[in-house]
This record gives structure tokens, C-alpha cells and sequence, in this order.
């Protein structure tokens, strides 16, 4: 509980964000990964955002259909897609980007640059010693 407390308290502080691009939070942990990753298939995009794989095809139809993403079927299996940001989606993130960096400096300074530090550690060890998916998926920059 006491995880889920902490999540939504830091989640709360980038709502104003997700307010101005109209996104969902579901859709702006996409926008934030292909911007921060590039090009995914959409099995790494469930791993990284956290999303079930039925979730996750709805949510990239209702994308695609905002003109926010794009998908491609990979050329040598016609199985497999390929999902990335539209220029719409590339312009989206910049416009809010100096917001987030605002509340990324907000918490740094409410919670000390080394006790982030820490966090972060922390949650990498967490992370790392809980993971039983058995993928390694590169890892992302502090998000």
C-alpha cells in the first residue's frame, strides 16, 4: 500500500501535464517511451509502460487514430509491427517537456538530490532482484 501511496502522490504532480496534452496516463507512458526508446514492437511497449497486451491494442488503435502514432508490420515477418511517435506526437512531447522538467526539479528539491539519487538506486535493486520476466529490456532514463 504504502508503494501505491507513493506512486499516485508522484503521479498527482505530473497531472497538470497530462492535462494539457489530453492524454490519457496510459497513452502518455506510450508517448514518453517511444520518445525516450524510439521505434518498439508492441510486446516491449507492454513490458516497459506496464500495460496488459488487450489494454495496450486498444489504446495504440484510439493513438493511431489521433494521428499520434504510427504502425508498420515488420518487413521480414509481416507478424510483428513496429509502433513510433507521429511529427503531431514529437511536437506534443516538446510542448510539455520544460513542464515536466518543472516537477522532476520540484521533487529534487522537495526530497534532496541525494535522497533521489538513493530512490533511484533503490528502485533499480528492487526492480532487479523481483524481475522474473526473464527479458532484458534496455533500460530507460530516469523516468
Amino acid at each position: 500500500m504504502l508503494l501505491l501511496q507513493v506512486r499516485a502522490a508522484i503521479v498527482g504532480r505530473f497531472r497538470h501535464v497530462l492535462k494539457k496534452t489530453g492524454l490519457t496516463e496510459q497513452q502518455f507512458r506510450i508517448l514518453r517511451a517511444l520518445h525516450v526508446r524510439g521505434t518498439l514492437e508492441p510486446r516491449e511497449l507492454c513490458a516497459i509502460c506496464h500495460i496488459s497486451s488487450p489494454s495496450l491494442s486498444g489504446v495504440l488503435a484510439r493513438m493511431e487514430g489521433m494521428g499520434l502514432v504510427q504502425r508498420e508490420r515488420h518487413p521480414d515477418d509481416q507478424r510483428r509491427q513496429h509502433v513510433s511517435l507521429s511529427p503531431q506526437a514529437r511536437q506534443m512531447f516538446a510542448d510539455v517537456s520544460e513542464d515536466m522538467e518543472a516537477v522532476y526539479q520540484e521533487l529534487e528539491a522537495a526530497l534532496g538530490p541525494a535522497f533521489v539519487d538513493q530512490m533511484y538506486a533503490m528502485c533499480d535493486t528492487v526492480l532487479a532482484v523481483l524481475d522474473t520476466s526473464g527479458e532484458q529490456l534496455p533500460a530507460e532514463d530516469d523516468a
